[in-house]
């Protein structure tokens, strides 16, 4: 009995230590830190709309759009898990377009990215937080980014750490990001879930990130893609921190960062 209690307990060390390499995107062909269109663009154009992507993909490294399910099956990029009072997964792609008629679809982001070769999709995973429901918007999302051939630019990111592993279960090969914020539980807000659940970054809400959490991943290699960031001088101040990625809404205003442009 010990002999298996000193078996299991090496076997989790190693999992959560030795075992666990974050692994680059290597379809991105940008320097980092990668400025991150959020939602595409909020302000400049509609957010999660086809020309808020355009604009992020030609401006700056790439995207963050959010991912959910129609009840018809079809994979739509909308923040809210409501739409204009209709759940998402509780709808079909027509009722929603009803409503928001300019809403996108997974399908109209990846003809996009075609246009933008070497760029960033980050696809966070928004589901209502459901522990026992089935593995579709997983499956669907892997399926649609690897039939495209984008599996080597995107990144599958989300608050849900269950959604993150059945991820890496159906598609190990997906890179991985863990979402976090600090009204978070603790044990969802820091880096010790990511290491358990082999991501290969992790998302701080901005402020959360302070000299520890510089240190760890620096110490793990691990790349900090930080949102929403709007301030050009903390933008700056990230970027000669060393994080991965900075994640804002103005897609233009954070190309004029990276060009010195702060008042």
């Amino acid at each position: 009995m010990l002999a298996f209690a000193l078996l299991v307990a090496v076997l989790l060390f190693a999992w959560a230590g030795p075992l666990w390499r974050p692994r680059a995107v290597p379809g991105v062909s940008r320097a980092r830190p990668w400025l991150l269109g959020h939602r595409g663009a909020r302000g400049p154009r509609p957010e999660n709309s086809v020309p808020a992507f355009e604009l992020a993909l030609r401006a700056i490294d790439g995207l963050e759009t959010d991912v959910q399910r129609t009840r018809d099956g079809r994979l739509v990029l909308w923040h809210d898990v409501d739409c204009h009072g209709l759940p998402v997964d509780g709808a079909d792609l027509a009722d929603l377009r009803a409503r928001e008629p300019g809403l996108a679809t997974l399908d109209d982001l990846i003809e996009v990215a075609r246009a933008h070769p070497g760029t960033l999709l980050n696809l966070e995973i928004k589901s209502r937080p459901r522990p026992l429901r089935g593995w579709g918007l997983e499956r669907d999302v892997a399926r649609a980014v690897r039939a495209a051939g984008l599996a080597d630019r995107v990144l599958i990111s989300s608050f849900d750490p269950l959604a993150l592993a059945r991820v890496r279960l159906l598609a190990p090969l997906l890179r991985t990001g863990l979402l976090t914020a600090p009204d978070l539980p603790r044990p969802l807000r820091g880096g010790v879930l990511a290491r358990w659940l082999h991501a290969d970054a992790l998302h701080p809400e901005d402020r959360q990130v302070d000299v520890n959490l510089l240190a760890f991943a620096r110490n793990h290699d691990l790349p900090l893609h930080v949102w929403t960031v709007d301030d050009p001088r903390r933008t700056q101040e990230l970027a000669r921190a060393g994080v991965g990625a900075i994640i804002g809404d103005d897609p233009v205003a954070l190309a004029r960062t990276r060009e010195g442009g702060v008042p």
